[in-house]
């Protein structure tokens, strides 16, 4: 298991739901932990694998899921604003999978954060919260950007399936509308 897939693990252990099952709110919450429990798995399978391209991505775009849950308010015990580090170590074999993959996920950010607008009416706090998820979303493509600019295409990598993961959690959640390609939002 990778760094970054245990310590996915050890954030899916420490969180707990905080609306109640029975809820719209609760359903959204139930919604995100599956995502996020399902790239832990899938990851896991990348990673026995030995593709370790896709388990990396799939464990980055999970901590987007949940950090933006955490942030909305679905959860107790993540902290969104913790630092992330999505470096690491890709071998030699794998480096021309890590750049397409990078390449395409840049694109799919890019299309994706030109595809939402926020949903709620901008009276209200849920407007801002997605205008939040949408500036988190834009900020991982500038940072991957320039992460991959420096050559380091495994954080970059990470940080474009990151902000992606944030973007489809305000999705699910209700907080944007989707004006323009909507296959690539989990909905």
């Amino acid at each position: 298991m990778t760094p970054l897939l245990a310590a996915l693990a050890a954030a899916l252990d420490s969180i707990e739901p905080l609306p109640p099952e029975e809820t719209p709110l609760g359903a959204v919450s139930a919604v995100i932990m599956r995502m996020a429990r399902s790239y832990l798995s899938d990851g896991m399978v990348f990673c026995e694998r030995g593709d370790d391209v896709n388990a990396h991505a799939s464990a980055a775009y999970a901590f987007g899921w949940l950090d933006a849950g955490s942030y909305i308010g679905f959860f107790a015990g993540l902290n969104p604003e913790e630092n992330r580090s999505f470096d690491g170590a890709i071998p030699e074999a794998q480096q021309h999978r890590l750049l397409e993959k990078t390449g395409r996920y840049e694109r799919l950010l890019c299309e994706a954060t030109c595809s939402l607008s926020p949903a709620p009416d901008p009276d209200t706090p849920m407007y801002a919260a997605a205008g939040h998820l949408l500036f988190e979303g834009q900020g991982a493509l500038e940072r991957g950007r320039r992460l991959s600019d420096e050559g380091r295409t495994t954080a970059a990598l990470g940080w474009y399936s990151y902000g992606f993961g944030w973007l489809d959690a305000g999705v699910q959640a209700g907080l944007f509308s989707v004006v323009g390609s909507r296959e690539i939002f989990t909905v």
